[in-house]
């Protein structure tokens, strides 16, 4: 089988790569400051994580456009 590499298989690449890496990144750094807090830390990241989705869901209902984050910059600061 011999398959091309396209665009959308380099983007997974791309993200593998970011979150692979950086997670050991983290998680030493982490684990260097927070020590034996290191699991409620991530906890706490994750809850925060979840968190960031349905504000940006509240923010497309509120400005639809298709700018995104600018759009959303641009109604709060102008």
């Amino acid at each position: 089988m011999n398959k091309k590499t396209g665009l959308k298989e380099v983007i997974y690449i791309g993200i593998g790569g970011m979150v692979g890496g950086g997670i050991f990144a983290v998680l030493g750094l982490a684990v260097s400051l927070a020590k034996v807090g290191t699991p409620i830390a991530f906890l706490f990241a994750g809850i925060l994580a979840l968190i960031t989705p349905y504000s940006y869901v509240n923010l497309s209902k509120k400005y639809p456009d298709k700018g995104g984050t600018v759009k959303f910059i641009n109604q709060g600061f102008g």
